[in-house]
């Protein structure tokens, strides 16, 4: 009988529209939020820039790139491309993923963060500007990342 309902809820599953849930799925829950956004930056400050990322207002170099100076060399700058590298690391660089360690929400919002503190251009006027990291050159083109 429990096999019976198994298949029957599989079947049921397979029939329900799934358009559009990754998409919401992928879009910052925090962009804009003031509230989360200082929490982000208490969570960078903890998370990134104790061991490898410097502050956004840092004098100095860090170990690693500055996520700050709106160079994205991993991925296409956008906040979903910036909770996957935070998320699951780069390969063959010191970059680890954090995903499993902080929850989607805290990653969100340190996304958010820096996103803000970066004062680059948002997804939407990136995609817009038809920008991508190839074609980027100047401060204001690409959200922070690399």
């Amino acid at each position: 009988m429990r096999r019976v309902y198994g298949v029957l809820l599989v079947g049921l599953l397979m029939f329900i529209p799934t358009s559009g849930l990754a998409d919401e799925a992928m879009k910052n829950p925090f962009a804009g939020d003031a509230a989360a956004i200082t929490e982000g930056g208490f969570l960078f400050q903890a998370v990134c820039s104790g061991y490898c990322h410097v502050q956004a207002d840092a004098d100095r170099d860090g170990k690693c790139p500055n996520l700050f100076d709106c160079e994205w060399v991993n991925g296409s700058g956008t906040d979903e491309e910036m909770f996957r590298v935070v998320s699951d690391g780069v390969p063959k660089t010191e970059m680890v993923g954090f995903a499993g360690q902080l929850p989607d929400d805290m990653i969100w919002q340190i996304v958010a963060y820096v996103r803000d503190a970066s004062k680059c251009e948002s997804d939407a006027d990136v995609a817009a500007a038809g920008a991508t990291p190839d074609t980027a050159t100047s401060a204001a083109a690409m959200p922070a990342h690399q």
